[in-house]
């Protein structure tokens, strides 16, 4: 595919998605209130499940159009369906989320969203319709306090959420350094941690990337499930945890940094030799 021609799907591809979730947000949460019978918790547990819905349409179409692929779909344990737990994973790129949000929709997975946009005149009635929750506000300086006590009144209440412990994507090279707050919740309500490393075989969606810098071919996502920590036995405390799973996922990032770069090596290799072989 033309170079000219991913970067213009990609734009359309976000415009879809905003454009999307704006008409989700005016055109039917209003009647899903209606059949909620007015009952504030099932407004927004349908809500929730409706877009983690509505993530899954999207990640079909970037499939569709030659923009992503995906090796496994993410696995749910079965052990875990009906009762709370905390997803923890790396962030190499923007759409991340969106996987785990569609996934586990029936399990009622969360997430934080950003401060911003949940106040945002824009998709705030989408966010604040759903069961999500922001993340502390610019006057709360850390994932503490109020924030922190918020997350696990939220947790308390029956919802698994997903937290990406760097705060934010990771570096192009590195992990950025692991918070607390995701193995504190966990620890605090008794709950398990479920681990995921997520691997994608080119740049694609950084952080301080404009979007129109893509990639030569599509991106391919493998998201693998690592090993579930059961906090109720596990006798680290959540600054151990988070010690303990930084070291984990710097392992796993940098042997999955490591093979990329061969296989991109190997790949020129391969390309100069056809060059040379059809040289008269």
């Amino acid at each position: 595919m033309p170079r000219f021609l991913r970067i213009f799907l990609t734009g359309l591809s976000f415009a879809i998605f905003f454009g999307g979730s704006i008409g989700i947000g005016v055109a039917l949460f209003p009647f899903l209130f209606l059949f909620a019978v007015g009952n504030p918790r099932r407004y927004r547990e349908r809500n929730t499940r409706l877009v983690g819905w509505g993530y899954g349409t999207f990640i079909f179409w970037l499939r569709l159009v030659g923009l992503i692929e995906s090796t496994n779909r993410v696995e749910v344990p079965e052990a875990l369906k009906g009762r709370p737990f905390v997803v923890v994973a790396n962030h190499p790129t923007l759409i991340d989320v969106i996987f785990f949000l569609n996934a586990m929709r029936k399990q009622g997975l969360t997430c934080v969203v950003k401060h911003e946009w949940y106040h945002s005149f824009v998709f705030g009635a989408v966010l604040r319709g759903t069961s999500y929750i922001p993340s502390p506000s610019p006057a709360e300086t850390s994932l503490g306090g109020q924030g922190l006590d918020r997350m696990v009144a939220h947790v308390n209440d029956g919802h698994p959420v997903m937290i990406f412990p760097e705060g934010t994507r990771s570096a192009a090279r590195k992990l950025r350094r692991f918070r607390r707050g995701a193995f504190e919740i966990a620890k605090r309500c008794e709950i398990p941690i479920v681990r995921y490393f997520i691997a994608v075989d080119r740049p694609i969606l950084m952080k301080g990337v404009p979007f129109w810098k893509v990639p030569d071919d599509k991106a391919t996502y493998r998201i693998e499930l690592l090993e579930v920590i059961d906090t109720k036995t596990d006798p680290r405390s959540a600054k151990e945890l988070t010690e303990d799973s930084q070291a984990d996922y710097e392992q796993r990032f940098n042997q999955w940094l490591a093979t990329r770069e061969q296989r991109h090596f190997a790949g020129q290799v391969e390309e100069r030799s056809a060059e040379s072989a059809a040289a008269p």
